[in-house]
């Protein structure tokens, strides 16, 4: 009886225990504490942050976000609407960290959400509503002076660059504002091995002309120099908007030689056709004597804003062309090899054809590298300003000549009466260009300089 009177006692005390009886604090069994709630501390930039509501926090594009749970957790996360994507993320279950990149010129919020490791039940959400990334931020397809065709993209909120080549090589880094020139940026590059970095870039609407390092063409073995790039975002997809009168400056330079072509051209009957004037004496396009012109048909090319130029008496012989538009103007450009040696770098670039002549300023690069501020005077002259890659100034004044009767209004000669080596000039479409005459006994074959007029 003893040992059933036990038993009874103990189911009593039991029971009593689970009715929160023995002076407990009622609720839940005695001796289980409640589990802690996930809390989460937030810095942005490395700063304490205070949300500005339950949870949410008001962010720019590029800031770097950190979030330290007060307990194990996993993460995930989302944006809604699309665009913000996660720069340099690492994640840990005591911490996760990214710079929050916003892809797009509209606000989204990026969620990241914590669920604690101990119970998959408690979760704690944090929104970043991130404002509109920078207007320039995106994708420009390049044309550089090397003979190649690049994508350069750039994000100014994170002042980072990538260049994706014909083969899908990428090389990235970073880029700067210089401090020197307003609207002016500085690629940083390990290539770079010159005594002073020349590799800038400069914006005017959808449009970018710059340096970078490039992969010298000409070089048997791998080498880089800094040579230019003309870069656009809004290449012009109807064909028939192509048509119009452009002049047009190109160099070809191979391994031993190099050489300056200068010549006006015509697109007509919707996009369809070009004709182009060969002489040596450069002669407007409806002057041209038709043994001098060259025929050539166009058609779409390999991607949108591509077309296919095919010479009309030789079909094999083609080029990949592109114009790119900057405001109501086009710009033409090539960018490619030779055919018959892929170490000769082929660039042309083409502007349209006018009466005017305007003042203004611009800043680019030339060919032996060069990065300059070029100013243009009303009075047919120009001075421009600038630093060489070996660190010496460069300061140049240019006094420029009307072509003659017969000639393209919108380029000027520069002849040096000293030295007797002739520069020719043309401007159109916010593009001013120089470039040598195929003079190899004076070295001014092959010699072309780009600057972007703001």
């Amino acid at each position: 009886m003893r040992q059933w009177n036990l038993a009874a006692g103990i189911l009593a005390a039991v029971a009593l225990a689970s009715c929160g009886g023995g002076g407990g604090g009622g609720g839940g069994l005695a001796g289980i504490a409640a589990k802690p709630a996930l809390t989460a501390s937030v810095k942005i930039n490395g700063q304490a942050a205070t949300a500005q509501g339950a949870d949410s926090y008001a962010v720019k594009p590029g800031d770097k976000v950190e979030i330290t749970p007060s307990q194990s957790v996993s993460w995930s996360g989302s944006s809604a609407p699309a665009g913000i994507t996660t720069n340099a993320l690492a994640s840990t279950p005591s911490q996760w960290s990214a710079q929050l990149v916003n892809e797009t010129s509209t606000a989204a919020t990026y969620t990241v959400t914590a669920s604690a490791a101990a119970d998959a039940a408690s979760t704690r959400s944090l929104q970043f509503a991130v404002s509109g990334g920078d207007a320039r931020n995106g994708s420009y397809k390049a044309f550089a002076t090397n003979g190649t065709r690049q994508t350069l993209a750039l994000n100014f909120d994170t002042g980072a660059y990538t260049w994706t080549d014909g083969n899908n090589a990428v090389v990235g880094g970073s880029f700067a504002a210089d401090a020197a020139e307003s609207g002016t940026y500085v690629f940083q590059s390990t290539r770079i091995t010159t005594v002073a970095n020349t590799a800038r870039f400069h914006l005017n609407q959808d449009t970018v002309i710059g340096a970078f390092p490039f992969a010298v063409t000409q070089a048997a073995n791998e080498a880089y120099a800094i040579q230019p790039f003309v870069a656009s975002r809004a290449l012009e997809t109807q064909q028939a908007a192509l048509d119009g009168v452009y002049n047009r400056f190109g160099i070809d330079v191979g391994p031993t030689t190099q050489t300056s072509n200068i010549s006006q051209f015509e697109i007509s009957a919707g996009g369809t056709k070009l004709v182009r004037c060969n002489d040596i004496s450069i002669s407007r396009i409806e002057l041209c004597q038709p043994a001098d012109q060259q025929t050539w048909l166009i058609s779409p090319g390999s991607a949108s804003g591509l077309w296919t130029m095919a010479e009309a008496a030789s079909p094999s012989n083609t080029a990949n062309i592109a114009l790119a538009r900057i405001g109501s103007q086009k710009i033409f450009l090539i960018a490619g090899k030779s055919a018959s040696d892929p170490r000769t770098a082929v660039f042309r670039i083409g502007v349209p054809e006018s009466t005017a002549w305007p003042a203004g300023t611009g800043y680019g690069s030339a060919t032996p590298g060069s990065w300059g501020r070029v100013q243009v005077a009303a009075d047919n002259t120009s001075t421009r300003n600038g630093v060489a890659t070996d660190g010496s100034a460069v300061q140049t004044f240019n006094t420029f000549q009307p072509m003659g009767t017969g000639r393209p209004n919108g380029m000027r000669q520069l002849p040096n009466t000293t030295t007797g080596a002739t520069y020719f000039a043309m401007q159109g479409a916010n593009i001013f260009a120089i470039i040598g005459a195929n003079d190899p006994s004076h070295g001014t074959n092959g010699y072309l300089q780009l600057s972007l007029m703001d």
